[in-house]
């Protein structure tokens, strides 16, 4: 997927579980912003996308470490995200570490409904992805996947 396709998600994420678990958050800027960083997180791996462009010796020391979709789209870089931020002691530290975990599980998911999928197991080189995917960058298959998260985020804003 997209840089965008994947803020949409995250926001979307961040929107539906909001809603779905009546969580009060008191920061919602924090909130909102973490889960659109986190979107985007996961693609530290590649050097040409939105965050790889802004980082790009960071991107590329992660790419040639792991390699695209690897760690950084899976259970334990989840795991790895949630720990790191647990350990903050600050006053909108739960809002900021569930607008990353959101935003970055928004992402893993989004990357597995694409040809490539990702190693959602990591360190074990097996590919998850799901059983209907569309290709990464297409116009139909990103338009439908964001008209879809849209449709979702209007859904969930409005009722």
């Amino acid at each position: 997927m997209k840089g965008t396709t994947h803020l949409i998600g995250g926001l979307t994420a961040a929107v539906v579980f909001e809603s779905q678990f009546s969580v009060t958050i008191n920061e919602p800027i924090i909130f909102y912003s973490s889960a659109l960083i986190g979107a985007i997180i996961p693609d530290i791996c590649h050097p040409k996308s939105m965050i790889g462009r802004r980082l790009p010796i960071l991107s590329k020391m992660f790419s040639s470490v792991f390699g695209h979709r690897s760690f950084s789209h899976s259970l334990l870089f989840l795991f790895f995200v949630y720990f790191l931020t647990d350990q903050l002691v600050f006053s909108f530290a739960d809002e900021l570490q569930l607008g990353l975990l959101l935003g970055i599980g928004s992402h893993i998911i989004l990357d597995a409904i694409t040809p490539q999928g990702v190693k959602l197991f990591y360190p074990i080189k097996m590919n998850v992805r799901t059983p209907i995917y569309v290709k990464t960058g297409s116009v139909i298959g990103e338009s439908v996947v964001t008209i879809c998260l849209g449709g979702v985020l209007v859904l969930y804003l409005f009722s």
